[in-house]
């Protein structure tokens, strides 16, 4: 349940049209090392004049500016389908909606109009990734590289994909790379002690993360991976101090307090745990893998009722990720085939995890096997 960088925030500024006015003549080409922007007409100006208005409601804020805003960006595509800067925006508010599938067609409408736009291709590729799209996220992540060598962000990005599925030998290549093209940084040595730390390398992986410490000592995500490699030595009481000391350094970065509460689920200490995690979901309410884990800390304290009812509600969500959904329904299930023991419950909750889950999720052929242990 340990992570790092589970949900990449992006720092993405949301786009503006390059041509603001309506007069005559193209608006302006732009380039990245083989993309080009094609030459685009002028925005129309009824589409212009709803895009500003979605851009000044996310200025002014409130607790409906997102929905506003979305409202003006969709009327705006509607009256000029070419502002690729309306389905941009519209993209990364889908992405932070949790709506995977909407922003991927946000976005890869934005990519078809203006190919050699790299923000929203590096939105896609979030967004293929949270939802197992995985080859579509890798293709944009190599373009992103391909299109600027000294982008480290897009390099981290892909070698943390492949280390996620196993393929450490690629991941390390890409590091690699990164340091050739781009150059030293303290967020390809984190990626890269990660990988050593996947192979069982602890010692390698700490002396990676020195030099990282060296670069910049004041980021929370090097800090965090130190924490991960004393767990890994069984140092637990320093690693919760370095995951304290990250969280001190950006109380936004979660996944330091996340990776805590997990050893503390681990070690079967669930009051602290719950504890963690109800802050930890008071601050990121749209964290359902957090919200899964309060429900385990919830059946270690025997408040079954407590632990369905917020497994429930991430099942429910429509902004849940497919695998997050999953992991809800297979913890509800084994609620009612383990703890309540009721066979007549726990068939309709396996069969509902089977009709709900990927093929590929973690608990699928343990799920498909209990079930044919219950028959008909």
């Amino acid at each position: 349940m340990i992570r790092h960088v589970a949900q990449l925030v992006l720092v993405l500024a949301l786009a503006m049209p390059a041509l603001t006015g309506c007069g005559g003549g193209s608006r302006s080409v732009g380039s990245n090392k083989g993309l080009k922007t094609p030459k685009l007409p002028p925005v129309n100006p009824e589409a212009l004049k709803e895009f500003d208005a979605g851009m000044r409601a996310l200025k002014l804020g409130g607790p409906d500016a997102t929905e506003k805003a979305k409202t003006r960006f969709l009327t705006a595509t509607q009256r000029d389908d070419k502002l690729w800067e309306a389905w941009h925006n519209l993209g990364l508010i889908y992405f932070n909606d949790g709506d995977d599938s909407q922003a991927l067609d946000a976005l890869g409408k934005a990519i078809s109009i203006n190919p050699a736009q790299l923000e929203a291709r590096l939105a896609r590729a979030e967004a293929a990734r949270r939802s197992g799209k995985t080859k579509q996220a890798s293709d944009d992540y190599q373009v992103i590289i391909r299109e600027r060598p000294d982008d480290r962000l897009g390099y981290a990005r892909l070698a943390s994909l492949l280390r996620q599925r196993g393929k450490y030998e690629g991941a390390l290549d890409v590091l690699r790379s990164a340091l050739r093209q781009a150059g030293a940084d303290s967020q390809i040595y984190v990626e890269l002690a990660l990988i050593y730390l996947a192979q069982g390398r602890d010692e390698l992986a700490e002396l990676i993360l020195r030099r990282a410490i060296g670069l910049d000592d004041k980021q929370p995500g090097v800090h965090n991976a130190i924490a991960l490699v004393l767990l890994a030595r069984g140092k637990d009481q320093q690693a919760f101090e370095r995951f304290d000391y990250a969280t001190s350094l950006d109380h936004k970065y979660v996944d330091a307090r996340f990776n805590a509460a997990s050893v503390l689920l681990d070690s079967g200490d669930y009051g602290r745990a719950k504890e963690m995690l109800t802050e930890l979901v008071g601050q990121a309410p749209d964290d359902f893998e957090a919200k899964v884990a309060l429900g385990v800390a919830l059946r270690g304290l025997k408040d079954y009722d407590g632990a369905s009812r917020t497994w429930e509600a991430v099942a429910k969500s429509p902004t849940a990720t497919t695998r997050v959904r999953a992991d809800a329904l297979w913890n509800l299930a084994v609620l009612e085939a383990d703890i309540k023991m009721e066979d007549a419950s726990a068939k309709r909750a396996l069969d509902r995890y089977l009709q709900n889950s990927p093929s590929n999720h973690a608990k699928r052929k343990q799920a498909e096997e209990r079930r044919k242990e219950l028959g008909q």
